[in-house]
């Protein structure tokens, strides 16, 4: 996969993308704020996810792989990628500002880049590792007081934040290894948030969580964000992640914009050289280097 074609098409792309993702946290926060649970809330969007996907999927008659790796694809998927980061940003974002979570999501394609350093699938260069230094530096720097997080927050929510990133880093990986050859990314993607649904299930129920949709905000936030799932999802499995890694940026940036309009968020003044290193990092990172020869 080859980096950002030069095409007024996947720049469109790319502000589509990050615009959603950045807008997750504040929709999530605003969704845990009117007083849903957290698992109950990712267990609405999951499920609404879903159904959106596998309605599309079915109107356009897409296959959808069912053999026996094909399955084990989707569940390790929607466990690693949707339901585990998915409970844990609701959770978080009970304690964090939604600005400071979408300052910390561009650190997965960095901590990807690590793990496909160091299981063969990516050759390590000192670009790229300056790269990473840099944005982690910048991503730290986010979590500190008179940052991204109020002086007086919790540094123990603020941390907890980074196992959001792993979770999207183990699952990029898991994708690359054993992404089912031949399956539609429609399929992929349905089948993925379908398994996420499913495991959120029991882990609504066993916190006490399981309720039924109602007419209510919740309701209504739960079908927003499955909305924005869906999409971000398919351009996902659509794409890649190499062309998805570049979005980081505009993650950053939208995700400051919506916590400011929805919660007044402002930011400390090392926000900027957060964000700068942020950008810096990216930039040199996310620019693929060559592949480790095969034996």
């Amino acid at each position: 996969m080859s980096l950002l074609p030069p095409s007024p098409g996947a720049l469109v792309l790319l502000a589509a993308l990050g615009t959603l993702w950045g807008l997750t946290p504040a929709v999530g926060k605003l969704a845990v704020a009117g007083g849903i649970g957290p698992v109950a809330y990712a267990l609405f969007y999951a499920g609404f996810a879903a159904a959106i996907l596998g309605g599309v999927a079915a109107a356009q008659r897409a296959r959808m792989p069912a053999h026996p790796r094909a399955l084990g694809f989707y569940l390790v998927s929607g466990l690693i990628g949707f339901a585990a980061p998915g409970t844990l940003t609701f959770v978080a974002l009970q304690h964090v500002p939604a600005g400071l979570l979408a300052m910390v999501l561009p650190a997965a394609p960095l901590l990807t880049f690590l793990l496909a350093a160091a299981t063969g699938l990516e050759r390590a260069t000192a670009r790229r590792a300056a790269g990473v230094v840099l944005a982690l530096a910048g991503t730290a720097l986010a979590l500190t007081p008179g940052a991204a997080l109020p002086r007086g927050g919790s540094l123990l929510w603020a941390a907890l934040t980074v196992l959001v990133p792993c979770c999207y880093a183990a699952s990029n990986l898991f994708a690359v290894r054993f992404r089912p050859p031949g399956a539609p990314p429609l399929a992929l993607a349905a089948g993925t948030t379908a398994a996420a649904t499913l495991w959120l299930i029991p882990a609504a129920a066993l916190f006490g969580q399981a309720r039924l949709p109602g007419i209510d905000a919740a309701t209504a936030l739960g079908a927003s964000q499955g909305l924005l799932v869906a999409g971000a999802y398919l351009i996902y499995f659509r794409q890649g992640g190499v062309f998805v890694s570049q979005v980081g940026h505009l993650i950053v940036l939208t995700g400051l914009f919506w916590g400011w309009v929805f919660f007044a968020e402002v930011p400390g003044p090392l926000v900027l050289p957060a964000a700068g290193l942020i950008f810096l990092g990216l930039a040199l990172a996310t620019r693929p280097g060559p592949r480790a020869a095969q034996p």
